[in-house]
């Protein structure tokens, strides 16, 4: 029998290759483990809301040239953006807006059913047309969808791995703040109502079964703004009446997205309190403040940030996004901004953004596994790369 010989050259290899692994294969199971969760199926992240989820890229009608908001580069990507990072996703389909389409209005931003706005409002401010509200983004979404099955852009698998997020509530809490007790929990009861029906026409149209994100509303009051135009020294609101008001408001609107998504039978609603995520950013700053902790741990390892209370670029910021030529007329920005929690008068800084997005992730990860993504269904099923077997076109 012939042997075959070991050269000096390939003892060398096999040397080296033994090294790699022993070096390599620990490091290969210590894989981040928010990356290790998600598999390697394509997926898609589809996005409605305001402006702390508007990236500017708009897949199907968008604002006019000179509406679309101009970012500083210091602010970084957006929540939307480090989800679609954290979970690999292959399309980020932005629905969200920003800028209001009549910018001599006094009421600004995306909310979430217009019309509710406009019964409320219009013996102050006469006919208001806003921004694209949920409804307008839904319908956007519908026609965007229309052309992807007539395009072929989306796979079957992909739509399968596709979730859709849905941020509303700064604004309608901002607004409707200011009513009395009884109109405003009317006016957030009608819109919850709006919202959820939203979410039905999404599910309706997602035979897949829709996984949809909804964070919780954020109490408005943290933001410097809230101070400068409400209770600051110059403020509308001296007696904190609107304060009071917007804090029960969050409530009742976090209580209903609880309620709401329990009883929900139309796909998975993941739920985010980020209510809460903010009271903890405040509290921790506080504390390492007053060289104390509490028994959650808060105050032990510091605070991420050097302020909790001021934005980064000054208090002229009282609205979501502006004109390019009135963005450099601004105050000059912090130095840090990753250290600010807010950007700005009415929006979260650069690290926040990240801190929330990656959170999202890492809870579902934590918490369902890789069950939103994973698709067990055998490939060799889909017999329609358009539609697949299962699915069919969006209706109008």
């Amino acid at each position: 029998m012939r042997r075959l010989g070991r050269s000096p050259s390939a003892v060398l290899v096999c040397f080296c290759s033994i090294l790699y692994l022993v070096w390599y294969l620990p490091t290969a199971n210590v894989k981040h483990e928010l990356q290790s969760a998600w598999s390697d199926t394509p997926r898609r992240l589809i996005v409605f809301g305001d402006s702390w989820s508007d990236n500017g890229l708009y897949p199907i009608d968008g604002p006019p040239k000179n509406l679309i908001p101009v970012k500083d580069e210091a602010q970084g990507l957006l929540w939307t953006e480090w989800l679609c990072l954290s979970i690999k996703c292959n399309h980020h389909d932005n629905f969200a807006r920003s800028l209001p389409s009549a910018p001599k209005t006094d009421l600004r931003g995306a909310v979430v059913d217009s019309a509710v706005l406009n019964r409320t409002f219009r013996a102050d401010h006469g006919e208001v047309t806003m921004l694209s509200d949920l409804k307008t983004q839904v319908q956007q979404w519908l026609r965007f969808e229309k052309k992807q099955y007539t395009s072929s852009r989306m796979r079957t698998k992909e739509r399968r791995g596709t979730i859709f997020t849905v941020w509303f509530s700064l604004w309608d809490i901002w607004y409707y703040s200011q009513l009395s007790s009884v109109d405003a929990t009317e006016a957030i009861t009608q819109t919850v109502d709006t919202l959820f029906e939203q979410l039905a026409i999404i599910a309706e149209n997602w035979p897949l079964g829709a996984k949809i994100i909804l964070p919780e509303a954020m109490d408005p009051t943290f933001l410097p703004a809230w101070t400068m135009k409400r209770t600051g020294p110059s403020g509308s609101d001296q007696r904190a009446d609107d304060q009071r008001n917007a804090i029960q408001l969050v409530k009742q609107w976090n209580a209903e997205l609880d309620r709401r998504a329990t009883d929900w039978r139309k796909g998975q609603i993941y739920i985010y309190n980020t209510n809460d995520w903010m009271l903890d950013q405040v509290r921790e700053a506080q504390l390492v403040i007053g060289d104390m902790a509490d028994n959650n741990g808060l105050g032990h390892s510091g605070s991420p940030w050097d302020s909790v209370h001021s934005a980064c670029v000054g208090n002229a910021e009282t609205h979501p996004s502006s004109h390019a030529k009135e963005k450099f007329l601004r105050p000059s920005r912090c130095s840090n901004p990753s250290k600010y929690l807010f950007w700005d008068g009415m929006h979260l800084g650069p690290e926040a953004h990240k801190m929330i997005g990656q959170g999202i992730a890492q809870d579902i990860a934590d918490s369902q596994g890789d069950s939103w993504f994973a698709h067990e269904q055998d490939d060799s099923k889909e017999a329609d790369p358009k539609t697949g077997p299962d699915e069919k076109p969006p209706a109008s």
